[in-house]
């Protein structure tokens, strides 16, 4: 149940989100109770109440915490395509590693699940916006003539964004990450795949 929203008690928004996501790795959804979080963050239980209203929403707003890494503008990305793609997969398994822990927890608590799949509709949160923004990225680089213009930008984003996936996920699921590629193993194979012809010509030519 919601408490009656006050005044709010000292303590941090930023410090209480952080907590949430430790107690979440360390202990699972099932142990994660207010007064714990409230212990780790060093505010008052009441704090949590004001700023998140309850535990559905706290989980909500951590899982939001995570997106940052995420926030990377196309004009932002280095015009060196080998760079740019690594900044991307490193800010991908960045929120995957931390957003994953909420996602997972989620799974096992039928009211927090339908909040946060309701969060993610309506602010149209999932893989397909990973996917649409190095497209786009790609898809300038291509009309520069840094990578060659038969490939589909879409379908190297989605190779990209799952790399970076299966580089968060398999530690979290299974508990080790033996037989991974190396980033820039997996980074060097698709500036392979992408590079223009020999002899191509520039667009701008």
């Amino acid at each position: 149940m919601t408490r009656t929203r006050g005044r709010p008690p000292s303590g941090g928004r930023e410090q209480i989100l952080r907590a949430t996501l430790d107690l979440l790795r360390e202990q699972g959804v099932a142990k994660l109770t207010t007064r714990a979080v409230a212990e780790m963050a060093g505010v008052s239980e009441g704090s949590i109440f004001y700023h998140f209203g309850d535990r559905a929403g706290l989980l909500t707003s951590a899982f939001q915490h995570t997106l940052g890494p995420m926030r990377l503008e196309s004009d932002s990305l280095d015009t060196d395509v080998r760079s740019a793609l690594i900044r991307i997969s490193v800010g991908v398994q960045q929120f995957l590693e931390s957003g994953l822990v909420v996602l997972v927890a989620a799974q096992a608590d039928a009211d927090l699940r339908e909040r946060l799949a309701a969060f993610m509709r309506e602010n149209d949160y999932g893989p397909h916006r990973g996917v649409v923004a190095v497209a786009a990225y790609l898809g300038e680089r291509q009309a520069a003539g840094d990578i060659r213009a038969d490939v589909e930008p879409r379908v190297v984003a989605t190779m990209l964004i799952n790399d970076a996936f299966q580089r968060a996920a398999v530690p979290t699921l299974v508990g080790h990450a033996r037989g991974r590629i190396p980033r820039a193993t997996f980074v060097d194979t698709l500036m392979t795949m992408l590079a223009p012809p020999s002899g191509a010509t520039d667009p701008e030519a």
